[in-house]
């Protein structure tokens, strides 16, 4: 088995993964995993791939390129194709500011969202986990498969940048 197709499988199949991890599994170190990474980023890049590898955070994963958004959605489950906008300001906060605890976002939005909160955890829209004596919320992976949310990520640190002003629009 060569190192190249090893980590493209791992990545696939995982979903994502870190370069740390990577390394690990395929005993090799982290300086050759990335630079096989830098190989398969430039080669996803051409036009011929319908898919790209990314990294958001610190995890490595392949999504799909932009350009192909409207095919992919002719089969994709359009399940939260109709959020609110109040579901949309929770999913923005904790987009923003990472998992957050119902009082964390009831203190950025100015009022409840324990609600909110609970039909997005019901639709599966956010998770959480137990931490002491309250529940933290994170965006479930399904969720962000929707969203592609290497996109958002970039759109969100663009209207983040107090040196550039964009009119902000609304999509759902």
């Amino acid at each position: 088995m060569n190192l190249r197709g090893m980590i493209e499988a791992l990545v696939f199949a995982a979903r994502g993964m870190t370069v740390e991890k990577l390394a690990k599994i395929t005993q090799t170190n982290a300086e050759t995993v990335e630079r096989v990474i830098e190989e398969i980023v430039s080669e996803y890049r051409g036009d011929h791939h319908g898919v790209e590898l990314k990294k958001i955070g610190d995890v490595y994963r392949f999504y799909t390129k932009t350009e192909y958004s409207k095919l992919i959605s002719k089969v994709a489950r359009t399940f939260y194709a109709k959020l609110s906008s109040s579901q949309m300001e929770i999913i923005a906060a904790i987009l923003l500011n990472g998992p957050c605890t119902v009082q964390m976002l009831n203190e950025l939005r100015g009022k409840d969202s324990s609600a909110i909160v609970r039909s997005l955890h019901k639709s599966g829209v956010l998770m959480r986990k137990k931490q002491s004596n309250t529940y933290v919320y994170q965006l479930s992976e399904n969720f962000k498969d929707f969203l592609m949310i290497e996109g958002v990520l970039d759109q969100s640190i663009e209207h983040s940048n107090p040196s550039k002003s964009s009119p902000s629009t609304s999509e759902s």
